[in-house]
């Protein structure tokens, strides 16, 4: 078995070089030590490149460099000091020069055997000395071509003698020559290696997510989620804005105010707010997680504060007019009011707001009615402006 390596893409340099290796194996590289030296001016090719071992019919390659020895079709690196098996037909990245390798079986021993078989001297050799079959045979070497020339046994008197028959009677095989073929080594195309799967990234990711990933739409649906973080921290935006201006148009104190990083606060737009959450990875800072649920938390707590300063504000308006009140009110002031003259008014009045008392509208639904009727006005009016918005 014959090894023979070329190679391929030269780099550059005529004509391609090519080694054979018969039985035997050897170094590959550039250095003057080698036994198949490749020049390479750009010095990506290691002095002591590959190692080429021969055993037990089999050849073997093994990476003894610095920059390391890939196999093309599969684009799996061999591990340096580890013997890889050489099959027809491999093609192996050494440095700059692809190299390819071919295995061919020797023909020398098959020939052999055809002429020991061709010197077979058959039992009826000696039963056609016939002088005019000597003749034409005579005729017939004086004609031959020069390939069977070479092959015609040049053997001495005794051993010629003993082949004087025709070819009929002696039963010879004559050799032809066999058809040779010129080797033709397609270009190497570069092999199309598809990017690395990162499957701890995939699982990270699910279970970041919570739920469990399709394989072949895990891709897309990256993408959606991180088109929906930039939608959700649009709208964090959105709402923190919008809590500011109720805060001032309530007047509210600094005590009302939300809490937000500087770096979240001062973002000129979503892509600078997503800019700085991602980069909020310093041990004094807190986590972009953090930041995004405190958010929330201190819009939650507002909305509450909200609910209750309505009702206060709802309890304290109704103490104001009650009876007792207004009595000491007036009285504070040294003014008579005219309906304390009639006294049937002033008691429908007194009977009028015990029975709101009694009945809790004030109390336990202090929101309701004319309240209730606006916001849910205000609601439906501003869902309106955004009607036709698709985010």
């Amino acid at each position: 078995m014959q090894l023979v390596l070329e190679v391929c893409d030269a780099g550059g340099v005529e004509p391609p070089t090519r080694k054979v290796f018969d039985g035997i194996g050897g170094v590959v590289g550039r250095g003057a030590g080698c036994d198949w030296i490749i020049p390479d001016p750009s010095r990506l090719l290691s002095s002591h490149h590959g190692l080429v071992g021969y055993r037990d019919g089999r050849y073997f390659l093994t990476d003894i460099s610095s920059n390391g020895i890939c196999q093309l079709s599969s684009g799996e690196a061999l591990q340096k000091g580890q013997a890889r098996l050489i099959v027809d037909g491999d093609v192996f990245q050494l440095g700059p020069f692809a190299v390819r390798a071919r295995l061919n079986e020797r023909t020398a021993s098959y020939r052999q055997g055809l002429f020991a078989e061709s010197r077979v001297i058959p039992d009826d050799a000696y039963l056609g000395l016939d002088p005019v079959h000597e003749l034409d045979r005579e005729q017939m070497h004086a004609v031959c071509s020069s390939e069977l020339d070479a092959l015609k046994d040049t053997a001495g008197a005794p051993e010629a003698g003993m082949y004087r028959g025709s070819v009929e009677q002696d039963h010879l095989v004559i050799p032809t020559p066999a058809d040779t073929f010129d080797d033709v080594i397609a270009p190497i195309l570069p092999a199309v290696r598809s990017a690395p799967v990162d499957e701890a990234f995939w699982t990270q990711f699910a279970e970041a997510l919570g739920v469990t990933l399709d394989v072949s739409g895990r891709e897309a649906l990256a993408i959606k989620v991180a088109s929906l973080l930039r939608h959700a921290i649009s709208g964090l935006q959105q709402n923190l804005h919008t809590h500011d201006e109720l805060s001032n148009e309530w007047n509210l104190g600094i005590g009302a105010s939300i809490k937000i990083p500087n770096g979240f606060k001062h973002s000129a737009g979503i892509s600078a707010a997503l800019a700085s959450l991602l980069e909020m990875n310093e041990p004094e800072q807190c986590s972009a997680e953090a930041v995004i649920a405190q958010l929330h938390r201190q819009l939650q707590v507002h909305q509450v504060a909200l609910l209750v300063a309505c009702r206060t504000a709802m309890r304290t308006q109704q103490a104001a007019f009650a009876p007792g009140d207004l009595l000491l009110s007036f009285e504070r002031h040294d003014k008579a009011p005219r309906f304390f003259s009639d006294r049937a008014r002033w008691r429908a009045y007194q009977r009028h707001y015990q029975r709101l008392i009694d009945e809790e509208t004030l109390s336990a639904r202090p929101l309701h009615g004319d309240f209730a009727k606006a916001y849910e006005e205000q609601v439906r009016l501003a869902s309106a402006l955004f009607a036709g918005y698709p985010g």
